[in-house]
């Protein structure tokens, strides 16, 4: 009796998982998308980011302080909105895959500025010696296979913020910008 309690549990759980998204795969290569709760896409804001590299004023002055290095994309908040959710899905089309999806997407959290989102991706101190480059502070997904050449991405406990999706090369400086709210 228990056995069958447990394989009808079984059953039920794996049939209502593979009917959660049934949306689909977003139309062109590189295009990521947000699913909605009714199995719809949702379009990202693509910004061409910049990056840009200053001085605080002492170091400028007196050649003693920081330097900084930060990834900037214009406007003080997204165009898209995705209010906040226990899990978060979205769907990427690779046009392939067969790569580990954390190799080639990343989610990053910006800080919100007067008239722009920065992270920070670099900064280098010659008082302290202190110099940190490189080490992003990604946000962890679950990635699997979705479709012919796509990925689906489960993000899970985003707090109200301005997020980023890096996806393909490392050189990459298109952004799929989106805001959570409460």
């Amino acid at each position: 009796m228990k056995f069958k309690i447990l394989l009808l549990a079984l059953v039920i759980s794996t049939v209502s998982i593979a009917q959660e998204i049934s949306a689909p795969e977003p139309d062109f290569e590189g295009e990521i998308v947000f699913v909605t709760s009714e199995n719809k896409h949702q379009e990202l804001e693509m910004v061409t980011t910049s990056v840009k590299r200053g001085q605080s004023v002492g170091r400028i002055i007196s050649g003693i302080g920081k330097v900084k290095a930060r990834v900037i994309a214009k406007g003080k908040t997204s165009t898209t909105k995705i209010k906040k959710s226990e899990n978060l899905y979205f769907i990427y089309n690779h046009g392939s895959n067969n790569i580990l999806p954390t190799k080639i997407i990343q989610l990053l959290e910006f800080k919100t500025r007067k008239k722009y989102r920065e992270y920070l991706i670099a900064s280098s101190s010659n008082v302290s010696g202190q110099t940190d480059t490189g080490v992003l502070d990604l946000i962890k997904f679950r990635g699997k296979k979705y479709g012919k050449g796509s990925y689906l991405i489960k993000v899970s406990n985003l707090e109200p913020g301005e997020y980023a999706f890096f996806v393909g090369s490392e050189e990459t400086q298109d952004g799929f910008f989106f805001t959570v709210t409460d």
